[in-house]
């Protein structure tokens, strides 16, 4: 009766005790159904769920890792589910400003250069009437670069259309005796040339003091300070063909008066007095043979 009492305690306080007793286990996770057989018991049959679950098990006992990782990788939005949304603000908000940076030093890519000067060549020409001079407008940009100006990226116009016209490409034609200033203009901004139209096969000039006389004169008076006289040249002994503004005026003494020449917009000829005494007046120009030179008139201020 002891005994038994003992062995029921025995048992309670250590159960496995007892189970080892009946059921002896190897070193594997399944129990050994050899000392199962010692006992007269049979060996369950597996069901393919356990199966199943007995193989997952072991494999992931195996590669414990290869799972997750896989698992992981196997869903895209698995990557951004980890960053939380303050982060992605952040990132979102960093690559905004790099673009915003990007696109300001590369203004030069998307902003074209503007003109900020035109020259025209040959800035100063002397042609014939009825003759011909084609100009050429070149604009310089804000970049530094310089590109000729053509068709309608530039308008072109003459400040006296009596001495000399030009056209939309740039063909200045000589009309009349005289000087005019050729304007080119694009975006807003301008440049000029002068044109100075003369005689065609111009052999003399005379000037006188009387408008439309071509006789010779030789000498001529003013009197007071300041004072003025306007002088006047024709070409080849013609009254028609008036050269007073396309000949260059000058004064051997210009102590005494001085005379006005090269003016676009006219006025040439005119001789102011300065002091009293005495000047020689010559007016000149570019003929068929060489230079040309006027008859000499002798001025007295008085």
């Amino acid at each position: 009766m002891k005994d038994t009492v003992r062995r029921r305690r025995n048992q309670k306080l250590h159960p496995e005790r007892s189970e080892e007793s009946a059921v002896s286990f190897g070193s594997s996770d399944e129990p050994n159904y050899r000392s199962l057989a010692t006992l007269g018991m049979t060996r369950p049959e597996k069901s393919s769920r356990q199966e199943k679950m007995v193989t997952a098990s072991h494999t992931e006992a195996r590669w414990p890792l290869r799972g997750k990782i896989q698992s992981k990788l196997a869903s895209p939005g698995r990557v951004l589910q980890l960053v939380s949304l303050r982060r992605r603000l952040v990132l979102a908000t960093g690559i905004a400003i790099l673009l915003c940076l990007m696109c300001a030093s590369c203004t030069g890519f998307f902003i074209n250069p503007s003109i900020s000067s035109i020259f025209i060549t040959p800035a100063s020409t002397t042609i014939a009437v009825n003759g011909t001079q084609e100009l050429i407008a070149t604009g310089t940009y804000s970049d530094g670069s310089k590109t000729p100006l053509t068709g309608s990226t530039v308008g072109w116009s003459s400040s006296d259309n009596t001495v000399a016209t030009i056209t939309n490409g740039g063909l200045v034609t000589g009309i009349a005796t005289g000087t005019a200033t050729m304007t080119a203009t694009a975006e807003g901004v301008s440049g000029t040339a002068s044109v100075t139209v003369t005689v065609q096969n111009l052999t003399t000039i005379t000037i006188t003091t009387t408008q439309g006389s071509t006789v010779p004169q030789s000498t001529a008076s003013m009197s007071g300070v300041p004072s003025t006289l306007q002088f006047y040249a024709y070409a080849n002994g013609s009254a028609s063909q008036d050269i007073t503004n396309a000949v260059t005026w000058s004064s051997s003494n210009t102590g005494v008066a001085t005379i006005s020449t090269g003016l676009s917009s006219g006025g040439n000829g005119v001789a102011t007095s300065v002091a009293t005494g005495t000047t020689v007046i010559t007016a000149t120009s570019a003929g068929s043979t060489g230079t040309v030179t006027s008859n000499p008139i002798t001025l007295t201020v008085q």
